[in-house]
């Protein structure tokens, strides 16, 4: 069975550890088997964001030496990925994780959702990691599911530490979204990277969950 290394991150380490598990069933069932290798850390992308290059570079040596021999690394976070690419130059590949669920989802089977769900696609998704189209794809093959896309209005706000360092305007940025989800008659809403998925759900009772952990609760 090949085997593809997972990235955990910080955060996400503990956050996203249900999606993680989530992911190795769906790979599972299309043959392939998830590794996760000690030893890693935060991809970079924080510190990065504050200025502080010496701890990013840091960061980015200790990820090499855990990912060492790896032939490729799946990434949740579209908001992690391009940081953990750079830091694994001229190492193992760094592929967004939907991306490779979308390959092998010939092997996939799905049973109906019935349901109205909304989709998020962070601005990460849309214009750096580009698997918006895969994850179209990966949740049109779940029959009777209503998907409803929310709108492109921009950052929703989380933008790296933006959240947290600017607040009030990262509200200001979230509500269109929030305004569109309730709108939208959605049960929940799906976001695939952790910053906007935090930042989402903390303007909402609706459950905000990333788009694997959907697939994975309708895997046949």
């Amino acid at each position: 069975m090949e085997s593809v290394a997972l990235f955990s991150g910080c955060i996400a380490d503990t956050y996203e550890s249900g999606s993680r598990a989530a992911l190795a069933r769906l790979l599972a069932a299309a043959g392939l088997r998830v590794v996760q290798p000690t030893g890693q850390t935060c991809c970079g992308a924080a510190a990065a964001h504050a200025g502080d290059a010496s701890t990013a570079t840091r960061l980015a040596t200790v990820n090499r030496a855990a990912f060492a021999g790896q032939a490729r690394v799946l990434c949740l976070a579209s908001g992690c990925q391009d940081t953990l690419a750079r830091s694994l130059a001229g190492g193992p590949a760094v592929e967004d994780a939907l991306a490779t669920l979308d390959r092998v989802a010939g092997q996939l089977h799905f049973r109906a959702a019935n349901r109205r769900v909304a989709l998020h696609l962070p601005c990460t998704q849309r214009s750096v990691v580009r698997s918006e189209v895969a994850l179209r794809r990966l949740l049109a093959r779940i029959p009777g599911l209503d998907l409803v896309e929310l709108p492109d209005t921009g950052c929703c706000g989380a933008a790296g530490l933006h959240q947290l360092a600017e607040p009030a305007r990262a509200a200001a940025l979230r509500q269109p979204l929030l305004d569109a989800l309730a709108a939208s008659g959605a049960t929940e809403l799906l976001s695939a990277n952790i910053g906007c998925r935090l930042h989402l759900a903390d303007g909402t009772t609706i459950p905000v969950r990333h788009p694997i952990d959907f697939l994975a609760e309708h895997l046949a």
